[in-house]
């Protein structure tokens, strides 16, 4: 048992509930002590370092750049030097971008603090920078490896044993048949507690399964959008060549400074000051709130936050234009436009392909099994209709309910009476009118007259004022776009406000914060 002890772990550095300690350009640990947030010193330097009767030894070199002498900065500070950094050496179009970036870096060296973690991929054609910004974050990022040329088992290893940020360029071609591992890899590293499964070995006939814990920060690369369930993790640069100056050559003294700032930022800030967010609302875009989690809850000030949200929410709103304009959306807006053909709740697939197809020409056209294939996968049961027994599917109208408002599309005027029952005409025809207003609403569209809950419509507008609210709350699940009954634009929000006629309409974050300022200022008054 005692050679058993003796027998050292080889790591760069790990982090314990009293003790941090991390390997640096020397070969040697730097020692932490978080109870008393001071380094610990011994005769020369920290060759090896014990902690529960295990015994830990630096790697022999280090596969990413190192810190080399810690050095105090406050988080504001810090945050904005890493942002003019990218600035200095990165263009991109947006530049909410650039604090995505740099919290992006600063919660990488707090890795063990968060459950979900973003990826970031930089798409764009040749010579667009892509490599640029891989470089600018392979120097700042906690444990950074740029992975162009590691095997997938090399890759797997090292994620398991280090938990770096990994750096991948060139995706296109994981594509490829032959990179399914490492698209496996990207897949399940998002999120902690997923773990990549592969074959390691086999021993006497029998297959070894090995499991990896592959959960990490990464940035990718390439030219070519990535598979649906990857890209749907990534934050998405778009990148076109430069239209101002930027550094020819990445500046190695500054991100040196940062590296020795970033490491005593990691002694100090992990797992401490995180907050448990639970953004309300966006129930239909979970994934890009996980996207964001990590990084508004590095952020060092309440503006960062916000313009993260901003960022946040621009996403969100393009997702939504995406999904509206995809396959999906289409063929679910034929099948809406098909309910006059409806006999005892059937619908042929055969009419919804027709309706689809009106216009468009030949070549792009879409076959009855292409459309019967989009409709299982929004959820539609399959049936046989008529005497013929053709392809159909079961209306559904709470189905459909839910699919207007997941695409934001109104309802189609019914032409005819179906031969549904009564009852569920009705119930179709109720929810039909009160997700129309909600569905048809474009970020530009400006509008001084909405519909309470009860149907009801409501006059109240700019000049009626905050003062027309006895109360405003938030309404959960309900995020989306919706016409602020006090500004008139429309505005991504949840919140709800009840007038004093009893009138429930929404109000967007901008005037609900201006009501609850008018409120404290009346109740100070009073």
């Amino acid at each position: 048992m005692e050679e058993e002890r003796l027998k050292p772990t080889t790591t760069p550095g790990m982090a314990f509930q009293s003790v941090i300690f991390e390997q640096t350009d020397n070969t040697a640990y730097l020692v932490f002590d978080r109870v008393e947030e001071k380094f610990l010193v011994c005769n020369d330097v920290w060759r090896s370092y014990t902690h529960d009767e295990t015994d830990y030894i630096p790697l022999r070199r280090l596969p990413w750049p190192t810190a080399h002498l810690p050095r105090d900065e406050s988080e504001e500070q810090l945050f904005n030097e890493i942002r003019q950094f990218f600035f200095d050496h990165l263009d991109v179009a947006n530049e909410l971008l650039y604090d995505v970036y740099s919290c992006f870096v600063m919660a990488s060296w707090r890795l063990e603090d968060f459950t979900v973690v973003p990826y970031l991929f930089f798409l764009g054609p040749m010579s667009s920078g892509k490599t640029r910004a891989l470089e600018c974050f392979q120097r700042l990022c906690y444990r950074s490896i740029m992975a162009t040329s590691m095997s997938a088992a090399s890759l797997f290893r090292a994620l398991e044993a280090w938990h770096p940020t990994l750096l991948l360029d060139e995706t296109e071609i994981y594509n490829h048949d032959n990179m399914v591992e490492v698209l496996a890899l990207l897949n399940s590293g998002y999120r902690k507690g997923q773990c990549a499964i592969r074959v390691d070995k086999v021993e006497n006939g029998t297959p070894q399964i090995a499991m990896f814990d592959t959960f990490g920060f990464k940035v990718l690369a390439g030219t070519e959008e990535l598979a649906a369930t990857l890209q749907s993790r990534c934050i998405i640069t778009s990148m076109s060549k430069a239209v101002r100056q930027v550094r020819l050559f990445v500046d190695e003294e500054r991100a040196q400074e940062l590296r020795d700032k970033l490491l005593m930022y990691r002694f100090r800030k992990l797992g401490r000051n995180i907050q448990n967010l639970e953004p309300e609302g966006l129930t239909q875009n979970a994934r890009v709130i996980e996207l964001f989690i990590s990084l508004i809850q590095v952020a060092p000030n309440e503006e960062i936050r916000q313009r993260l949200l901003i960022c946040m929410k621009g996403i969100v709103r393009t997702q939504l234009d995406e999904e509206q304009a995809g396959i999906e959306a289409r063929v679910f807006d034929a099948v809406q436009k098909c309910q006059d053909h409806v006999e005892d709740g059937k619908l042929a697939t055969a009419v919804i392909a027709e309706v689809f197809n009106e216009g468009l020409t030949e070549k792009e056209q879409i076959t009855v099994r292409f459309i019967g294939r989009k409709l299982r996968a929004l959820g539609f049961e399959r049936c046989r209709v008529g005497k013929k027994g053709q392809a159909g599917l079961h209306w559904d109208s709470k189905l459909l309910d839910r699919l207007r408002a997941r695409y934001r599309l109104p309802a189609p005027q019914l032409t005819s009476v179906t031969s549904e029952t009564s009852e569920t005409s009705a119930t179709t025809d109720q929810r039909d009118q009160e997700i129309t207003p909600k569905a048809e609403l474009t970020e530009e569209t400006e509008v001084t007259e909405v519909k309470s809950e009860t149907g009801q419509k409501s006059s109240l507008g700019v000049k009626d004022g905050l003062d027309s609210f006895k109360a405003v709350y938030y309404v959960d699940g309900s995020y989306g776009w919706y016409p602020c009954a006090v500004c008139g634009q429309t505005k991504l929000t949840g919140y709800q406000g009840e007038s004093f006629k009893g009138e429930k309409l929404w109000l967007c974050e901008d005037c609900k914060t201006e009501w609850e300022r008018a409120r404290e200022v009346a109740n100070s008054d009073g």
